[in-house]
C-alpha cells in the first residue's frame, strides 16, 4: 500500500469526482482511476461507486476515508517533526495584528503551526495600522496581518482570510432588532471609529459606502470604544471577529452588502533573510491555498451535471 494511493483516494472522495480530483492533482483521470483500483485490490473491498453526478464512497469507503485521513495527517506531522529535529528549528516570529486573531481560519492556522513547530515562538504585537509599516521596516515585527485597504503600503501581500463587517449598536437602539442591515440604514447615524480612522484611511474606506457620513475618530482602545457605544453615544462598524467577545449590552448586526467585507493579508519584508520567517510565510500561503482548493472541490462536486 502506497501513501500516494491513499492521498489519491482521499482527494477523489473530497472532490466527489475523478475528473475534479485529477484536475486538482494535475493528473490524468486514467492514472487516478488505476491508483484507486489498485488500492481496492490491496484492501479487497470496493471503495467508491460511480453515479450520474460523480462518485460516492461505499460504506467501506467511508470507513477507509476516516482512517486514511488520520493516517495522512499523522504522516505529515511526523515528517514535519522529524524534519524539525534534523534542522533544530528554534526561534521567534514577531507577528503584528490589526485585528484580534479570533477568526476561525486564522486560529486554526496558528494552532497547526504551533503543533508542528512548538519550538518556534510567535509573539503578537498590536500597533495601530499607522505604525505597522514602520514596525515592519524597523524590524520590530517580522510579518503582519493587515486589511486589504492598507495593503498598498506594503511591497508584498498574500490574502489569508476575509472578515465580514457588522454594525455595532447598543441593545436599546432603534435598529437593534434587525437581522441584517444595509449601508443606507446607517446614513443618519453618528458613527465612531478607532484605528480605522488614523491618517484618513477609515474615512476613505467609508466614503464609497456611507458618502453622507462624517465618522468621528476616537483615540481609544477596543474595549473603551465598545463601552462608549453601549452607553448610547453612537454606533461603530467592526469586523465580525469582535462579535466573539460577547460584550454585554451590544448587538452585532451583519451588513448585507457585497462590499461589506475586508480581506486580511499577510505582509512581510521581501528582503528578509530569516529562514524561519520564510518558512512561516510559505506555511500560511500553502495552507490557505489547500483550503481554497478543498472548498472549490466541494462546490464543484455539488454542482448538477458535473462529470465524474
Amino acid at each position: 500500500m502506497h501513501m500516494a494511493e491513499l492521498h489519491y483516494f482521499l482527494a477523489v472522495v473530497e472532490a466527489g469526482s475523478f475528473g475534479k480530483a485529477a484536475h486538482l492533482l494535475e493528473l490524468h483521470v486514467s492514472t487516478l482511476s488505476r491508483a484507486i483500483s489498485r488500492l481496492e485490490d490491496r484492501l479487497g473491498v470496493t471503495l467508491v461507486e460511480r453515479t450520474t453526478t460523480g462518485i460516492r464512497p461505499t460504506a467501506s469507503g467511508r470507513v477507509a476515508a476516516h482512517h486514511i485521513r488520520r493516517v495522512l495527517n499523522e504522516a505529515s506531522a511526523l515528517s514535519e517533526i522529524l524534519g524539525r529535529r534534523v534542522t533544530d528549528e528554534i526561534g521567534e516570529i514577531h507577528l503584528g495584528f490589526h485585528l484580534p486573531p479570533v477568526n476561525s481560519v486564522l486560529s486554526n492556522l496558528l494552532l497547526e503551526w504551533h503543533r508542528i513547530y512548538p519550538s518556534i515562538l510567535i509573539t503578537p504585537h498590536e500597533p495601530c495600522e499607522g505604525t505597522l509599516l514602520a514596525a515592519l521596516v524597523d524590524r520590530q515585527i517580522d510579518v503582519a496581518l493587515i486589511p486589504d485597504f492598507l495593503a498598498d503600503h506594503f511591497e508584498t501581500a498574500s490574502p489569508i482570510y476575509s472578515e465580514s463587517l457588522m454594525a455595532v449598536l447598543p441593545e436599546t437602539h432603534r435598529l437593534a432588532e434587525r437581522v441584517t442591515l444595509r449601508w443606507n440604514d446607517l446614513e443618519n447615524e453618528k458613527i465612531f471609529l478607532w484605528a480605522w480612522g488614523k491618517n484618513g484611511i477609515g474615512q476613505r474606506f467609508f466614503s464609497t459606502r456611507l458618502p453622507s457620513a462624517n465618522p468621528q475618530i476616537l483615540d481609544t482602545g477596543n474595549l473603551t470604544m465598545l463601552a462608549f457605544i453601549r452607553a448610547g453615544y453612537g454606533i461603530t462598524i467592526a469586523m465580525q471577529a469582535y462579535s466573539c467577545l460577547n460584550f454585554p449590552g451590544l448587538k452585532f448586526i451583519p451588513i448585507n452588502e457585497d462590499n461589506a467585507s475586508i480581506t486580511i493579508n499577510l505582509v512581510w519584508r521581501p528582503a528578509s533573510e530569516d529562514p524561519i520567517v520564510g518558512k512561516f510565510v510559505a506555511f500560511m500561503r500553502d495552507r490557505v491555498k489547500a483550503h481554497r482548493q478543498l472548498v472549490a472541490s466541494h462546490v464543484v462536486a455539488e454542482t448538477p451535471g458535473h462529470p465524474p
